[in-house]
């Protein structure tokens, strides 16, 4: 199961990561790598409200209040961890909805990079299995 959605994630993100380029590529002489593209990717999914085309969020709200409060009794790493748990285990969306109630836009940050990294890897992954 949290594999068929960390494959449904990717493709949702491949998605977004392939309509990225094609709005920077008509914007100028600026290239980006693509790992900073999924960081952008990830971070817009938060500010901007999620399109149809996104998987919503497998986490109900009090289900993600209730994930908030544990977490604040974490250590920071152990926050960090928790939220690419949840992502990898319910989806991209839930994980960010409780790393955006937790209001610390210092763990949100590192949580977007620490989560780019991490679904960049499972994205270069699944294109080698092609």
């Amino acid at each position: 199961m949290a594999q068929e959605q960390i494959n449904e994630d990717i493709k949702w993100l491949e998605r977004q990561l392939e309509a990225k380029k094609r709005e920077l590529a008509g914007g100028g002489p600026e290239t980006k790598e693509e790992r900073e593209i999924v960081k952008e990717v990830i971070k817009e999914t938060v500010t901007d409200k999620p399109n149809a085309s996104a998987p919503a969020a497998k986490l109900s709200d009090n289900d993600a209040k209730k994930s908030v409060l544990d977490l604040k009794e974490k250590e920071h790493g152990d926050i960090i961890q928790n939220l690419v748990q949840i992502a990898f285990s319910k989806n991209l969306l839930s994980a960010l909805k409780v790393a955006e109630s937790l209001n610390n836009p210092h763990i949100l940050d590192e949580f977007h990079d620490t989560l780019a990294d991490q679904y960049y890897q499972k994205l270069l992954n699944a294109r080698k299995l092609r």
